[in-house]
């Protein structure tokens, strides 16, 4: 069988790609969102030790928990929306796949 619907196939793969591309990205600003959050945890520690402040308890601490917090955040919102895009690309697929067999369904009953 001939195939049929070009452009859909093409759409079908951007959104695959797309979505792919999204938990790639994802993966790797959560990654950046934690390491920043260590580091700004130890700049604040290094800045508080040069002024001779105790601040440590609440500073460091608070800022590693909201980088971790935050990376969190972006891996889960990341994630949902990349499989939901990977999921529209299948979805597309699958439709043509529907279409392609109601035709060759349709085309037996004819024979018949």
């Amino acid at each position: 069988m001939s195939k049929k619907y070009k452009a859909l196939h093409i759409i079908g793969t951007v959104y695959k790609v797309i979505g792919a591309i999204v938990i790639i990205v994802t993966i790797f600003g959560a990654a950046a969102s934690c390491i920043s959050g260590f580091l700004g945890g130890a700049l604040f520690t290094g800045l508080a030790g040069e002024l001779n402040r105790d601040l440590t308890a609440s500073g460091s601490g608070g800022m590693i928990f909201a980088g971790l917090i935050m990376g969190f955040g972006i891996l889960l919102w990341g994630l949902i929306v990349g499989v939901t895009t990977y999921a529209a690309g299948e979805g597309v697929f699958l439709l043509i796949d529907i279409e392609e067999n109601t035709r060759l369904t349709a085309l037996l009953l004819k024979k018949e």
